[in-house]
């Protein structure tokens, strides 16, 4: 079975569900790493829900081959840099997602759908991770001139 099939299925599933992911979402990531509560300062809802949407954008982006991902990925990885996030955090949030994604869509996940998500948010996480590293050396080596 084509794995894209069921992404796009799920992806149709949270379309206008967004903030309810959100909320899953940002419940876990608060409670079970409470020093990253400080990362987001006084962000509304909203924002927290635009940032769950983005992911979303961005896993159909992927599945679909858009060019223009990989830039917007290195570019929010080097201003994640920039506000502290540090590489397990990304883990935390795929962990965080895959917990929201799992409870939302309950009827139609199975662990070949964990997997398929597992995947995609991994994939999104790394140029982001590989910007942050190359962010955070160029200004290890400025400060160090």
């Amino acid at each position: 079975m084509d794995p894209i099939d069921p992404m796009h299925r799920s992806l149709a599933q949270l379309s206008g569900r967004e903030a309810q992911l959100a909320d899953r979402v940002f419940e876990r990531f608060f409670l079970g790493h409470p020093e990253i509560a400080g990362l987001f300062g006084r962000e509304s809802l909203s924002e927290r829900e635009e940032m769950v949407r983005e992911t979303l954008v961005c896993v159909l982006a992927q599945i679909e081959g858009e060019p223009w991902l990989i830039g917007n990925l290195e570019a929010m990885g080097a201003s994640h840099q920039e506000y502290g996030v540090r590489d397990e955090m990304y883990g935390w949030w795929v962990d965080c997602m895959l917990a929201g994604l799992a409870e939302m869509l309950s009827a139609n996940w199975d662990e070949a759908m964990a997997s398929a998500w597992r995947s995609a948010l991994e994939a999104l996480c790394e140029p982001m991770r590989a910007a942050g590293c190359r962010k955070a050396v160029a200004g290890s080596a400025k400060a160090g001139e």
